[in-house]
């Protein structure tokens, strides 16, 4: 390339007038100002997809957040749901009704006059009965055990509030497998509670769920509008992926810096120009630009000049130094650090 320049340099000179015209910089291709991605809420990050170079078109993944899942603690139906996404979920966010309509609060003190009787243990599948004349029936299993006294949830079958029943490990009702007595009470409902933030909900009023099915997940962080429900995070522009100040398993908080892109239409042609060429270079002045790696383009790329450094550096051979800067319009081609040559009309 500088073979080739310098020919095209000679042949200028023949042209009267022309070599006092122009004048030939060598530069680099530099960014302009980097638009800088942000975390949106905090957290772990889960994944990271991108590295550093890499170049991204707007709405690509570049991480993903770890959430908080909450997952439904038994069977039952969603009764209300007290909070959307965006907000905090430690108040209670929704209430889950048990599949068991029923909880029987229960004795051994009306069993039969056995040991095995008097003695209940969690898990046991039970058969209930209303004291009255049997015709409430339900099943249920032992929920907890404290002393002479346990607690029957409901599996099945139709009791009424506050109606006194016996209970047995028969289906039959044999008396002498009655396990006690107990008061009917209606099953309290859930309160579903998380921590952070409702990123994403998942159920809806009334719907029925099983024990394990998630119900939302949460984030750190307060959740601002416009802020997309997804724990994928996407560059919000395309370019160059300059710097990557997140790794896998990092805890971020919301706000911080995640990647700092550079955008083509931003790139600049960074050419240095020593002190005694100072006055030949002027802002607004138009340039060829020659890139070195591409010998076979023999059209250059069209630029102007839009500063001129005022500080000035030594070069390693003592000479002093001035940065200056065009704007151009970079092609797919291009790339930061690109060595080019510089010729101002």
């Amino acid at each position: 390339m500088k073979k080739w320049l310098a020919g095209l340099l000679c042949m200028l000179m023949l042209i009267p007038g022309a070599a006092m015209m122009e004048e030939t910089f060598d530069g680099a291709v530099v960014a302009g100002d980097a638009v800088l991605v942000t975390a949106p809420y905090g957290g772990t990050v889960e994944k990271v997809h991108i590295r550093q170079g890499q170049l991204l078109e707007a709405g690509d993944e570049i991480a993903v957040m770890e959430t908080s899942r909450v997952v439904a603690s038994e069977d039952g139906t969603i009764r209300g749901i007290f909070a959307r996404v965006g907000d905090d979920s430690s108040g209670t966010a929704m209430y889950l009704a048990p599949v068991s309509k029923y909880t029987v609060s229960a004795t051994v003190s009306k069993a039969a006059s056995t040991a095995e009787t008097r003695y209940v243990t969690i898990g046991e599948k039970v058969y209930i009965r209303c004291s009255k004349d049997g015709t409430h029936r339900a099943r249920g299993v032992i929920t907890a055990v404290n002393g002479t006294g346990y607690t029957v949830e409901t599996t099945a079958g139709e009791l009424y509030m506050e109606e006194t029943v016996y209970i047995y490990r028969a289906e039959d009702y044999d008396d002498e497998l009655c396990i006690g007595s107990g008061t009917v009470s209606r099953t309290d409902a859930v309160a579903v509670k998380g921590t952070g933030s409702i990123l994403r909900m998942h159920v809806q009023d009334g719907e029925n769920v099983e024990r394990g099915q998630l119900l939302f997940e949460t984030v750190d962080g307060v959740i601002t509008d416009g802020v997309i429900a997804d724990p994928r995070v996407t560059a919000s522009v395309g370019g160059v992926a300059a710097e990557v100040r997140v790794q896998t398993g990092q805890k971020v908080n919301q706000g911080d810096v995640l990647l700092t892109v550079y955008q083509p239409e931003d790139y600049q042609i960074r050419f240095s120009i020593p002190e005694e060429l100072l006055s030949s270079v002027k802002i607004g002045a138009a340039a060829r630009i020659y890139f070195n790696w591409n010998e076979d383009k023999s059209e250059p790329c069209s630029g102007v000049v839009t500063e001129v450094s005022y500080v000035g550096s030594q070069s390693a051979g003592g000479e002093t130094m001035y940065d200056g800067y065009i704007a151009f319009e970079a092609d797919e081609s291009v790339r930061l650090g690109m060595n080019v040559t510089v010729v101002l009309e």
